[in-house]
């Protein structure tokens, strides 16, 4: 390992001894913006259980806003799966794209 990357690898394994024990999975769906907060600024944001939001802009609105609050595990799990059924869909899709109209 390039010594340039030895405190990298030291720093992120003591934050993860800095991470209390008896954290639970939260369900974000069920808490509030200063309930996240207040669970947040006990966990790194790498950590599984951090609750990250996001916003996004409504369809046909200009000013309405969907926020989604999700765990860092739930937010890859979600990336997941929608990798997953974009790649059978396109595989599903090849053999079916030969015109036979002629």
């Amino acid at each position: 390992m390039p010594f340039a990357l030895l405190p990298l690898v030291l720093l992120a394994q003591t934050a993860a001894v800095a991470v209390p024990a008896d954290i639970v999975p939260p369900d974000p769906k069920a808490m509030n913006s200063a309930e996240i907060k207040t669970f947040n600024a006990k966990l790194p944001r790498s950590h599984p259980y951090y609750i990250r939001c996001v916003k996004t802009a409504a369809v046909g609105s200009l000013v309405a806003r969907q926020v989604s609050c999700r765990t860092n595990e739930q937010w890859k799990l979600t990336d997941l799966r929608g990798n997953q059924n974009a790649r059978d869909t396109v595989e599903a899709m090849q053999g079916k794209a030969v015109n036979s109209s002629n």
